[in-house]
């Protein structure tokens, strides 16, 4: 009879033991597993993530896709080639600090589609706001051909957007606005980082 009692005290023991350790490894929803960390810096992370959001979307889908129809070639991949931070106090009255970044990549859109216009390019620029709640482009904007009247949210997103672009392409060299605002690179190592891990 002892016997008997200690086999079932042992075996109850080990049932307990096993729940125990099942519920330490499993995970549940009041306790998910940590993410994975990415090893990038919180400025790194934003900028990925505007960039990933981007060229997976349906929108930069259609941009290669046109590129592909226009030259019959096959686009690359895309690369994050240049980065500024910009922080300025008074911009016509309004605080702004914010990234601008130049993404490399072989890209197409219409500008007339009904009278079969279109235009090839190989960079456009993201505006990403330092929370990151805000990002456009200057292609959907076309920060080239619009009045930048700065008194306006979009108005200092697209000048920003031409400005940047200009200076990525070469035909403007100088201050986005007559010394007041900073302006930081982010460096080849950010760039790299970043690139990593679109």
């Amino acid at each position: 009879m002892k016997r008997i009692l200690a086999l079932l005290l042992a075996l109850a023991l080990a049932l307990s033991l096993c729940a125990c350790g099942n519920k330490d490894s499993g995970s549940t929803a009041a306790n998910p597993p940590a993410e994975v960390e990415s090893g990038l810096t919180p400025t790194q992370q934003l900028i990925a993530n505007a960039v990933h959001s981007k060229i997976q979307s349906e929108e930069f889908a259609g941009w290669q896709s046109l590129f592909q129809e226009f030259t019959g070639e096959d686009p690359a991949a895309p690369e994050v080639t240049a980065v500024v931070h910009f922080q300025i106090d008074d911009f016509d009255g309004v605080e702004m600090d914010c990234y601008l970044v130049n993404v490399s990549a072989e890209i197409a859109w219409w500008m007339n589609e009904e009278a079969q216009e279109g235009a090839t390019g190989t960079q456009f620029q993201l505006f990403v706001s330092q929370d990151g709640k805000t990002v456009v482009d200057s292609i959907t904007t076309n920060a080239g051909n619009v009045e930048h009247d700065t008194a306006t949210e979009e108005g200092r997103m697209t000048y920003l957007l031409w400005m940047f672009g200009n200076m990525q392409d070469g035909s403007y060299s100088g201050n986005f606005l007559n010394d007041m605002e900073k302006t930081q690179d982010l460096s080849a190592e950010d760039l790299a980082a970043i690139n990593e891990n679109l």
